[in-house]
């Protein structure tokens, strides 16, 4: 548990120096939303890791899975709508710096994951 929330912060870490690096080059634009963004989507990996991580029903994981998928998508829909609303200038920007990061902490969520359940 501690090593994915160690492995999470360091990828976030890595991903906004990458990001603030390729601003400063001027390869990209910085998106308006690119703190909150990364903090929403590595807290709410970390909580929803956390969830599935403690659940001692093996044979309901895959439900429970699916559950928090729905949940996550919802929430970040609506997030992704606010932030669109906020800065249409700067959608693009901020909805494909969301995509990005949330389909890297996914694989991430998914790989620890998969090392938890295979030992069941």
């Amino acid at each position: 548990m501690i090593r994915f929330v160690l492995v999470l912060l360091i990828t976030a870490a890595v991903i906004a120096g990458a990001t603030l690096l390729a601003w400063q080059q001027q390869w990209l634009a910085l998106p308006s939303f690119f703190y909150q963004t990364l903090i929403l989507l590595a807290f709410s990996t970390a909580l929803i890791y956390r969830y599935l991580y403690r659940v001692d029903k093996s044979e309901y994981f895959v439900q429970l899975y699916l559950l928090t998928m729905t949940v996550k998508l919802l929430a970040y829909g609506v997030y992704n709508v606010f932030v669109v609303l906020q800065d249409k200038a700067g959608a693009t920007a901020n909805v494909v710096f969301f995509m990005a990061v949330y389909a890297i902490f996914t694989v991430l969520e998914i790989s620890f994951l998969y090392r938890r359940i295979s030992r069941f």
